[in-house]
């Protein structure tokens, strides 16, 4: 029996629980204006490996999620899946901005931070890195591997019991392959046919896709959409379109040297140590402002194919399927992957790994709209962790994804769309302005959330024994029925104002 007076000093101090509060970009820059510099660049070294559980979580639970679709709905259920689970992470998103790309150098700056939150600081088994080059009609991201695709290939994860399915049939979307697999098939629509059948009328980023689990998949963005090869089209079954869009772009005309690419595909904890080694602290702080938002729109695309995912799983087979689902979820995503590597840690250090690797990953550093944050406190019993709002779930919440859109929202989307489009096309803008506002035009448009997504229509034990749960909400639920006896205890919002709560027993 456990002696629960041990437990009942504080295993941290208060400062000690605010450090931890804090993300890992605003604690090294805090210790370089404090002149810190060692303590700095041993926060970047420890920042490299933080973001890895939680990304692996998201793309693992695709995976996991498609796959079960394709097994038990039918593989000709998959493309009227990825088609719901676009029209609410992508077309408002990334399809209603494309038309006003009329400069598409800008978006690499923009695809190379996707690409290293993909990569996550080149942690993890498998670790995804890519580099870009250029010439007169196109820049392509080379994937050395891929961080999501390619490495779940890598690690396993599509061998029998291990939760990945590959395509039984040949299709459009399996880029006219047997074998593929279930979770490289969104790069197919997201990049190519569903943009192509948008109002922007062509392919978007086209793919050259791996052709085994050790090959290298490659994304191309060409100057002027009226480059793209036909047979990227015709693998889709797709017609070419030739208007030219980019009237100013100049043939043979480079936009970026070897070194600037180079440059964007380096992990962004290297660059941030380069500079404290050379003396260059206002550049290290700077690039700790731009890490901050790195993950943001990777982060937030995963969330809300998730939760599009399982709302279509319900809507079709009913909340016992996605009970289901979220048991296999658990064990293929969370208890293999991440319990793993808690099962060992005192209480203390299973504090810090949820603050460290899982909350402030899932908060993307404090960055969005209706950011996501958290705070901890202690007392002789438990650690407290509130979160108000959750970066994933939370944030779901106050952007009123489980409601109908409003109508007035719809209207300030249709004004923005048009007047982004406007602007891009026919208005003499510098390209020193368009290169400054340009970023932040795209990540208003990413922070769109979807909409009418599901809540429990009864109570569940994976819903907190509550029905009106959101479905995205009931992974946490199904934590709380696995772990509960284990000492922890989760706390949902009761309102969309409302902080989640998780307990953690001291003993």
């Amino acid at each position: 029996m456990t002696d629960k007076s041990d437990t009942r000093k504080k295993l941290f101090t208060d400062h000690e629980l605010y450090w931890l509060s804090l993300p890992y970009p605003v604690r090294i820059s805090k210790l370089i204006k404090q002149k810190r510099v060692d303590e700095a660049i041993q926060h970047c070294e420890d920042m490299k490996g933080s973001q890895i559980l939680l990304h692996d979580f998201f793309a693992d639970s695709c995976m996991f999620l498609w796959s079960w679709v394709g097994d038990n709905m039918g593989e000709e259920t998959v493309e009227q899946m990825f088609r719901y689970i676009f029209s609410q992470s992508a077309k408002r998103q990334y399809f209603d901005a494309a038309g006003a790309q009329v400069m598409p150098h800008l978006t690499i700056d923009l695809l190379a931070r996707s690409w290293r939150a993909h990569s996550c600081f080149g942690a993890g088994e498998h670790p995804g890195s890519f580099s870009i080059t250029e010439d007169d009609e196109k820049f392509t991201f080379h994937l050395h591997p891929c961080g999501s695709g390619a490495r779940l290939w890598r690690k396993g994860l599509y061998e029998k019991g291990e939760g990945g399915k590959v395509s039984e049939k040949i299709h459009t979307w399996t880029y006219q392959r047997k074998g593929f697999p279930y979770y490289c098939i969104h790069c197919s629509f997201l990049n190519e046919i569903l943009p192509y059948e948008s109002d922007y009328g062509f392919l978007l980023w086209p793919v050259d896709p791996l052709k085994n689990k050790d090959d290298e998949c490659a994304w191309h963005v060409y100057k002027d959409p009226a480059m793209i090869p036909d047979h990227y089209y015709k693998r889709l079954g797709l017609v070419p379109k030739k208007k030219k869009i980019n009237k100013g772009l100049k043939p043979g005309h480079r936009f970026f040297s070897d070194q600037e690419f180079a440059e964007m595909a380096q992990p962004m904890p290297d660059r941030i140590i380069g500079c404290l080694q050379k003396g260059a602290y206002q550049r290290a702080l700077k690039l700790c402002r731009e890490v901050k938002g790195e993950f943001l729109e990777l982060h937030d695309l995963y969330v809300m194919m998730l939760i599009s995912t399982m709302t279509f799983i319900s809507d079709s087979k009913g909340e016992k399927a996605l009970g289901e689902v979220l048991d296999g979820q658990y064990r293929n995503c969370i208890e293999k992957s991440i319990l793993s590597r808690t099962g060992k840690k005192t209480v203390a250090e299973k504090a810090s790994f949820l603050a460290n690797m899982i909350f402030n990953i899932d908060n993307c550093n404090r960055s969005g709209y209706h950011p996501g944050k958290f705070s901890i406190r202690e007392d002789n019993l438990y650690i407290y962790f509130i979160l108000n709002p959750c970066g994933s779930g939370g944030r779901l919440l106050r952007a009123g994804s489980y409601k109908p859109m409003p109508f007035i929202k719809q209207i300030q989307e249709q004004i923005e769309n048009s007047v982004a489009y406007y602007a891009a096309h026919h208005l003499p803008l510098p390209e020193k302005l368009l290169k400054m506002i340009f970023p932040f035009t795209v990540t208003h448009f990413t922070q769109r959330k979807p909409y009418l997504q599901g809540k429990t229509k009864r109570p569940h034990t994976w819903s907190f024994n509550r029905k009106n749960i959101p479905y995205y909400c009931c992974q946490c639920g199904m934590i709380q029925e696995k772990l509960f006896e284990s000492g922890l205890e989760i706390i949902p919002p009761k309102s969309n104002k409302d902080s989640c709560v998780w307990k953690l027993s001291k003993f």
